[in-house]
């Protein structure tokens, strides 16, 4: 939200309100809205606007709503006091179309910021402190966790901001000595797609160590010795196109959740019988990051683009980014999964020597679905 000099705190908290009803995050998703500004040119008359209770809580004179918009220079909102008077989102900035290309854009004038008191830090209290000294900011989320012993939301200590152009976003990222909120200086700003790339980077780095101090010398020498005869079983094949790759997890989310949710929205069977879709969840409960490989060629890619038709994807109240493993991503990927099938059912194999045919092993480390 972008304002004017000669602006009152009520006028700021009135075109804060407002312009979030109607800008690119809440009107996507608010279907009352959505319904009532396809009527009458997209005009929203006060009685209905008063009907928004935060609004009404702010005042309830229609008037004093009208003169406050018509303080913002954002340009978002067009004010006409006929009649009772009336509001709209101007016709000049239209909704912009969900594309992969307008979430790209999106991400780019995302910042992620760090330093907030997990205690007393509201939603509001940063919209009103960010409508002051960063106008140019146009949504605030915070970013939270549930925490399982005690089944209730907490504050993470950051958030992602988001400001009204890439040029905004820059100016607050790179600005010399940081930032401080409230007299508190913040200890970590980055471009959001920055922050993922850490934390992905990070999992990457702990998976693989673990991977290293678990590492079995004696299956490597039984996997040695049973080089001759994997040389004359069948090549094992994965599909392509068929992998999707979730990011910004974290907290208490399963791959049970991600399951769920593609089979609640967009009809996948996730069912683990032979008619099942999905063939293998690479993730952790609390990692950032989670990979899904389906068992036919193309059908992540099928998915992604019903995916991308939709506005978010959110599971358990958090945005999850979606994108298709393709090109060397996606050749690694698969690569790295029939190394460890191929080690599986050698150990498989192995088990079944020992025991000589006496019950079933099964590596719980590979079965993630």
């Amino acid at each position: 939200m972008a304002v004017t000099d000669e602006i009152s705190p009520l006028d700021r908290k009135i075109i804060r309100q407002v312009e979030h009803y109607f800008g690119d995050f809440n009107l996507t998703k608010d279907r009352f809205l959505q319904e009532t500004v396809k009527e009458n040119e997209g005009w929203v008359s006060m009685e209905t606007m008063l009907k928004f209770k935060r609004l009404a809580a702010l005042t309830t004179d229609a008037k004093q709503i009208l003169a406050s918009l018509k303080k913002s220079s954002s340009g978002l909102m067009e004010v006409s006091e006929e009649g009772e008077g009336k509001i709209r989102r101007s016709p000049e900035q239209p909704l912009p179309e969900n594309n992969e290309e307008n979430k790209k854009k999106q991400e780019a004038r995302t910042a992620y910021a760090k330093g907030y008191d997990k205690e007393k830090t509201t939603m509001d209290e940063l919209l009103e402190y960010y409508t002051e000294h960063e106008p140019s900011i146009v949504h605030v989320q915070m970013r939270n966790y549930m925490d399982n012993k005690t089944k209730t939301k907490n504050f993470k200590g950051s958030v992602f901001l988001t400001f009204r152009t890439e040029e905004d976003c820059k100016a607050f990222v790179e600005k010399e000595g940081g930032h401080e909120y409230k007299d508190n200086k913040l200890e970590s700003i980055m471009y959001q797609k920055d922050y993922f790339a850490m934390k992905s980077k990070e999992y990457e780095e702990k998976k693989n160590k673990k991977n290293k101090k678990n590492a079995d010398k004696k299956e490597a020498d039984q996997e040695a010795g049973d080089n001759k005869e994997k040389e004359k079983e069948e090549e094992i094949s994965l599909p392509k196109g068929a992998v999707l790759k979730f990011t910004g997890l974290g907290g208490d989310m399963t791959r049970e959740d991600l399951k769920e949710k593609l089979h609640k929205d967009f009809g996948v069977n996730i069912s683990k019988e032979k008619d099942g879709e999905v063939a293998f969840v690479t993730y952790e409960k609390g990692e950032p990051e989670a990979k899904m490989r389906f068992k036919a060629e193309n059908f992540g890619k099928d998915l992604m683009e019903k995916i991308s038709k939709v506005d978010k994807f959110i599971i358990k109240d958090t945005e999850v980014t979606v994108s298709l493993l393709e090109g060397e991503e996606e050749a690694n990927f698969l690569a790295e999964t029939l190394k460890e099938l191929k080690n599986l059912k050698a150990k498989q194999k192995n088990h079944k020597r020992k025991n000589h045919g006496k019950g079933g092993g099964y590596n719980k480390k590979m079965r993630r679905e």
